[in-house]
């Protein structure tokens, strides 16, 4: 792929994604990025070049971007999934220790 399509192909997952420059510049910066906005909106537009590992960084912004925006629009199933291995005592401790840290005593594990 030339670098003319890679920015071609960036700017339109960026769309995609329903992302600004900004909120895409916010992810980029947090995965390691060092250009700042400017310079992206400039590479987006293919008027600013961008080093080659500064690419993939935002490319894989752009995948990560889309990625949630692929897991937002999941239609969730009718049903509840049966725990293929055990009675979701791991799922009830992962969702209450997400749930402020607290774990009920009834749900830990016992030790030895």
């Amino acid at each position: 792929m030339t670098t003319d399509e890679r920015h071609h192909r960036m700017d339109a997952a960026r769309v995609r994604a329903e992302l600004t420059v900004q909120n895409l510049w916010l992810r980029y910066v947090a995965l390691g990025g060092t250009g700042d906005a400017f310079d992206l909106d400039g590479y987006l537009q293919g008027l600013v070049p961008l080093a080659t590992f500064q690419q993939d960084v935002l490319a894989q912004a752009l995948n990560e971007a889309l990625y949630d925006s692929y897991r937002a629009h999941r239609v969730p199933l009718s049903a509840q999934q049966v725990q293929p291995n055990g009675d979701g005592g791991l799922a009830r401790l992962v969702a209450d220790l997400l749930d402020g840290g607290h774990v009920r005593r009834e749900d830990a594990e016992p030790s030895d």
